[in-house]
């Protein structure tokens, strides 16, 4: 962790709720739901930024293109929504969920999903602190993931939560 309070977590499973916009987020069903207020404000600006730097990041190792997959996208913004409203960065959900139960509640195949979170900075700085820790930089640089989604909500306090989430769709 820096000194930045940007703290992160990799290749653990996590994620929670939020609204974006007017587009809601399928809500996970029972006692989960129960678990998180169903409004937040996703960052697209910063979610995009940080998407863009590892595609570049990868560029510059030679590392094949992620795609941008829209269930990821959800999966990402409904943690980082999560992370904002408990003020915890952590892979685990408020709900105790992670991120292999999230896949699974959108639907998408859980053979090969992780997720990278942290809290603070920029998406520049975040991306940068992932860098600089091995197991972040080799989920980022992996050449298992074919797919990304990401996502940034800001907390209450100003702070803006990130969230990538990688998969392979299980190909």
């Amino acid at each position: 962790m820096n000194k930045l309070s940007l703290s992160a977590a990799a290749a653990v499973m996590a994620l929670s709720g939020c609204f974006t916009g007017t587009t809601a987020f399928n809500q996970p069903t029972g006692a989960q739901q129960q678990a998180f207020v169903p409004q937040c404000t996703g960052d697209a600006p910063t979610a995009e930024r940080l998407r863009t730097l590892v595609a570049a990041s990868r560029a510059a190792q030679g590392k094949e293109a992620l795609t941008q997959n829209a269930l990821l996208d959800r999966i990402a913004l409904y943690h980082a929504c999560d992370m904002a409203r408990t003020g915890r960065a952590d892979v685990a959900g408020s709900d105790g969920s992670n991120v292999v139960d999230r896949a699974r509640g959108v639907g998408y195949p859980t053979c090969g999903v992780t997720q990278l979170v942290a809290v603070g900075g920029t998406a520049d700085g975040t991306l940068a602190t992932w860098l600089g820790q091995e197991a972040q930089r080799a989920q980022i640089l992996g050449q298992s993931d074919e797919e990304i989604g990401s996502g940034a909500a800001r907390g209450a306090d100003g702070r803006i939560w990130h969230s990538v989430v990688l998969g392979d769709n299980c190909r």
